[in-house]
Parts: structure tokens; sequence; C-alpha cells
């Protein structure tokens, strides 16, 4: 299988900037309770601007994977504050060059909407992932609900991947995590201010391989 990655400059050299007040506030706060279930080799993907590095304590190591150079180049900017030993590795979730069972836990906050191959990419988690680990969430979910607000959903797609980053915004998530072996338990699902409802909802979670499925 082949990956494409697109790179999303303009996107990268705005995050930071545009949701400096929702990290101080609902973000930080997901980021915070998933992050606080962190433990052992810790794997995050998707890492981004490096918006998780701060806030992990506790652990012994986190490889922080990131496909596109705009936010790797941030990326390792940011390793330097961590409190924690960091390496970056460039590797899209759908292709993850670590062996089986390699982490405790498997991170993935605003990354799942905009990988290329969600079942993909949800099978490598679960086969990097040691059986006993777990895969802590912060991710903006498809709506359960129907009628407009499901079809506003699907109709912002085109717009939304195209100006933010890649991002899909009706990805059922979960349930793409469930059909590749984990069991999920949310810790919050809520719709944050000042975030357009096709976003809506998010969950904040905790998911843990189930026996018998793995890759």
């Amino acid at each position: 299988m082949t990956t494409s990655v697109r790179s999303h400059p303009v996107y990268a050299a705005v995050y930071d900037r545009y949701n400096r007040g929702a990290e101080r506030t609902w973000l930080g706060e997901a980021r915070a309770l998933a992050l606080s279930h962190a433990r052992g080799q810790v794997l995050e993907i998707g890492a981004g601007t490096g918006m998780n590095l701060l806030r992990y304590r506790d652990v012994e190591k986190v490889v922080a994977t990131e496909p596109d150079p705009a936010y790797r180049r941030r990326l390792r900017r940011r390793v330097p504050e961590a409190q924690v030993p960091v390496e970056v590795v460039d590797a899209p979730a759908e292709r993850l060059p670590f062996p089986d069972a390699s982490f405790d836990t498997v991170v993935s906050t605003l990354t799942l909407c905009s990988v290329d191959d969600p079942a993909r990419s949800a099978a490598e988690l679960r086969r990097v992932l040691r059986p006993d680990g777990a895969l802590l969430l912060v991710e903006h979910v498809q709506t359960d609900a129907g009628g407009f607000v499901r079809a506003a959903q699907h109709a912002s797609v085109p717009f939304w991947r195209l100006f933010v980053g890649g991002c899909r915004t009706n990805r059922p998530t979960l349930r793409t995590l469930a059909g590749a072996g984990f069991e999920v338990k949310e810790l919050d699902r809520f719709n944050p201010p000042h975030v357009p409802f096709v976003m809506f909802p998010f969950v904040v979670a905790v998911a843990s391989p189930t026996e018998g499925k793995a890759g």
C-alpha cells in the first residue's frame, strides 16, 4: 500500500495561533484528561506542532510521528521544552515503522480525522500497541444526529479538508476503532464553544485492545 503525504504549510503556520484560546480552555483540558492515562513507552501519531509534548509526565519516552514536513519542523522546535525524552519520526499512521507490540500507550489527538486510510491506521495502532496497553484519544467524530446536522456535516467535508489541514468532519472514528479490535471507553463527550457545529461531537476516550484480533 502506498500513502501520499499532503503538506499543509499554511495551516501548520497558523495552527498554534488559531487554537490559542482553545488550548487555554477546553482543548487543553481535553488533552490533559487523555494524557493523564499515558504510561511507559508512548507513541503519538500525527503529533503536529507538538502541543502535547509539555503535558507528558511519568512516561519513559515519547516517539512522536509526523509525516507532514511543515508540521514536523515546528514539532522539532518544541522537543527541547519537553520534560521527557522525545524522538521525532517521519511516518504516516498507515505505515508505522515499529515492531508489533512496541508501545504501552498510543496517543491520537485530532489526528484520525485527517489520515488517508482510517481502517488501515486503526489496524496499525492495534498492531504496535501491547496487549495490556491503551490508546488515548481526543477526536471529533461523526454526529449521531440526523437530518440537517448530518447532511451539513457530510457537505462540509470538501471545504474542511481543503482549508483545515486535511480534516474530515464526518469520520465514524469510534466504530472504525471497534472494527480494528478496540474496546472504547468514553471519558467525556462534549460540544465545545466557538467551534462550528459540523465538528460536533468531540470525545475524550481510552481504547483497549480486545482479544483475538490484531492488525
